[in-house]
């Protein structure tokens, strides 16, 4: 790590979300982090965001994936140049985020504070209403979601502040240290999108690395900007949440914890099914179905079907 203050890059993937792109790195390119370098992962969009980011943001620099290779794998290429030109952490950031001048400082501050931190996340606020919690950060519920999000739809009244070691960060705003990422890895792109960022945490618990919380740090998500909205149940991210599921299940459960995982889904899907048919959305759960399906068949990923390729 640098002797000084530790080198900082932001990495913001773009998939068809340029105007969304845009608006974050201007939050982004104001903090107050002097040792920071953005960059942005054109994750192989219809049209891609070089061109534009280049003209409004000429500091920040752009890669180019020929092809979407989903949040861990567009990522990763963000992570890998970033630690090959030597930086100390790697910011994460959804495109669809905004971020206070302070976050980066007040997310370095925690990461820098005690030892073997291996990624700090920060207050996770909703665009749509500032006043309310998006996420604090994220459990491993076991449930048939698999995960769960501490302080979701909260008010932001205090009860969130402070520090603390927590399960795992949410992907979208997650500060990584480079010694971490070399040690344990970097995403697993077999996740493509969703449940990445949990397992990467459960990973680095194993190798002795810890996930904090601080919530100085704020971030503004605009709620599953880049997946339908809020209210969108249904396509890519219903498939890939379940199907990941079960991937993270094979990959980390223990026999009773997968039993749990897979007693939950047959005795809730029964009740989702039906409540989401009475509102038009039983769409939503057949791809829910499907994702569960191919996760335990261990099916390679329909990335055309899906509309992601």
């Amino acid at each position: 790590m640098s002797e000084s203050r530790p080198r900082v890059t932001a990495v913001v993937l773009n998939w068809n979300g340029l105007e969304d792109t845009l608006v974050c790195l201007r939050s982004v390119v104001r903090s107050d982090w002097p040792e920071l370098d953005v960059l942005v992962v054109d994750n192989g969009s219809r049209q891609s965001a070089a061109p534009h980011v280049r003209e409004a943001y000429p500091q920040v620099r752009v890669l180019e994936n020929a092809t979407n290779l989903g949040y861990a794998g567009g990522n990763n290429v963000g992570i890998r140049d970033a630690l090959a030109r030597g930086a100390d952490y790697v910011w994460i950031l959804n495109n669809d985020t905004e971020v206070e001048a302070a976050t980066l400082y007040e997310l370095v501050q925690t990461a820098t504070a005690r030892p073997r931190v291996g990624a700090v996340g920060g207050k996770v606020l909703r665009s749509d209403d500032p006043r309310r919690l998006w996420v604090a950060w994220g459990v491993v519920t076991w449930r048939q979601s698999l995960v769960g999000l501490v302080g979701e739809d909260a008010r932001d009244d205090g009860l969130y502040d402070g520090e603390r070691e927590v399960e795992w960060i949410p992907g979208c705003s997650v500060l990584y240290s480079a010694e971490a990422l070399r040690e344990v890895g970097a995403l697993d792109d077999d996740f493509f999108a969703y449940h990445e960022d949990a397992d990467w945490a459960e990973r680095a618990r194993r190798a002795g690395w810890q996930c904090w919380y601080t919530g100085a740090a704020r971030t503004y998500h605009a709620v599953h900007g880049s997946s339908g909205g809020p209210g969108h149940y249904g396509g890519f991210r219903k498939y890939l949440s379940a199907r990941n599921s079960i991937l993270y299940a094979r990959k980390h459960g223990t026999p009773a914890q997968r039993a749990r995982l897979y007693l939950w889904i047959a005795l809730t899907l029964p009740f989702v099914w039906l409540r989401r048919a009475a509102s038009g959305e039983a769409g939503g759960v057949a791809m829910k179905v499907r994702g569960w399906r191919d996760g335990w068949l261990g099916r390679e990923l329909p990335l055309v079907d899906l509309g992601l390729r």
